[in-house]
C-alpha cells in the first residue's frame, strides 16, 4: 500500500495541503501519514490504532483536529485511506529522512507560502530531506484549492529524460484521468532542438516506452523559464508542474534550494523529484 507523508507545521496552508493529500490518496489508493512538526495548540488524543480501514498500528500516534477533519471530509462510498499522525515536534531532518526510508513513503506533501509574511513558524528544511530520499515532494501553495488535476506538466530537456519520473507521473495522471504534457525546454547554455528532432526524441524515449493514451508533447522555444511557466499555466492550463531537484529548470525557478515561499510567478503546485 502506498503512503503519502503530509507535513503539518500548524500553518493555515496545511489544511489546503491536507485536502490535496486526501484527494491524491483517494485517486491512487494510498494511506496518509500526518507528520506534526509542532506541538498542536490543543490537547491531543493519544491513540494506539490509526483512523481508517483495517487494524494497522504505528508507534504511539496522536489524533489532532486535522486527522479528524480529513476523515470527516470523506464521502460515503469513496475510497477511505488510513489516516494516522505522529508527533514529530522533536524530529530533526535526519529523523524525517529515516522515517521516509523506513516506511517507504511514496510521496511527501508540504504547504508552501505564496508571499512572505511575518512570524513564519519554524519548520523543517524540506530541501535537506529531499536531497537524501528517493521519493518526490509536492509543494502545495497556501492559496491553492484542491481539485482534480487535469493537465500535469513535466518540464525537462528531452536530452535528459528521466523514465522513473515519467512512470510516477503517468501513475498519478491515470488516477485523475489527467493529461500528461511533456514540455521540452532547452537547458540554459544548450542549443534549441528543432521540432522534428525534438519529436523524434519524444517518440523514442517516451511514446514507445510509456503506455498512456493522454500523453502529449510541446517543444517550447521561449528561453525565459518564468515566461514559459506563465504560458503553461495561463494558456496551456497546467495545474501541476513537475521538476527534478537540482537540475537545470529547478534551479532556474528556485535557485539552489526551496525557500519558505514559492517563486512569485509560480501559482500552482510543484512536484519536485529526487535527483
Amino acid at each position: 500500500m502506498r503512503t503519502i507523508l503530509l507535513f503539518n507545521d500548524n500553518s493555515r496552508g496545511t489544511v489546503n495541503a491536507g485536502k490535496l493529500a486526501l484527494r491524491i490518496a483517494q485517486k491512487v489508493k494510498a494511506d496518509i501519514l500526518l507528520l506534526n512538526l509542532c506541538k498542536v495548540p490543543h490537547p491531543a488524543i493519544l491513540v494506539d490504532q490509526v483512523i481508517g480501514s483495517g487494524n494497522q498500528t504505528l508507534e504511539k500516534t496522536e489524533s489532532p483536529d486535522l486527522v479528524s477533519y480529513l476523515a470527516d471530509d470523506i464521502s460515503d462510498g469513496d475510497f477511505r485511506p488510513v489516516i494516522a499522525a505522529i508527533d514529530a515536534s522533536t524530529y530533526t531532518e535526519q529523523d524525517i529522512v529515516e522515517l521516509v526510508i523506513r516506511k517507504n513513503i511514496w510521496l511527501m506533501i508540504k504547504n508552501i507560502g505564496t508571499r512572505t509574511t511575518r512570524g513564519i513558524l519554524p519548520t523543517v528544511d524540506v530541501q535537506a530531506v529531499i536531497n537524501r530520499v528517493a521519493c518526490p515532494l509536492l509543494l502545495a501553495p497556501d492559496t491553492f484549492t484542491a481539485g482534480n488535476f487535469e493537465y500535469i506538466t513535466y518540464t525537462l530537456d528531452m536530452r535528459y529524460c528521466r523514465m522513473a519520473v515519467l512512470r510516477f507521473l503517468v501513475e498519478l495522471a491515470r488516477g485523475f484521468g489527467a493529461s500528461l504534457v511533456i514540455q521540452h525546454f532547452s537547458a540554459k547554455g544548450l542549443p534549441h532542438l528543432n521540432d522534428s528532432y525534438a519529436r523524434e526524441l519524444f517518440e523514442a524515449e517516451v511514446a514507445r516506452k510509456i503506455k498512456y493514451d493522454k500523453i502529449y508533447f510541446n517543444n517550447i522555444k521561449e528561453r525565459n523559464l518564468s515566461v514559459a511557466v506563465d504560458v503553461m499555466v495561463d494558456d496551456l492550463h497546467a495545474d501541476l508542474l513537475a521538476l527534478v531537484n537540482h537540475r537545470f529548470h529547478f534551479e532556474e525557478l528556485f535557485g539552489r534550494s526551496i525557500k519558505s515561499v514559492l517563486p512569485a510567478h509560480v501559482r500552482i503546485p510543484v512536484i519536485v523529484f529526487p535527483l
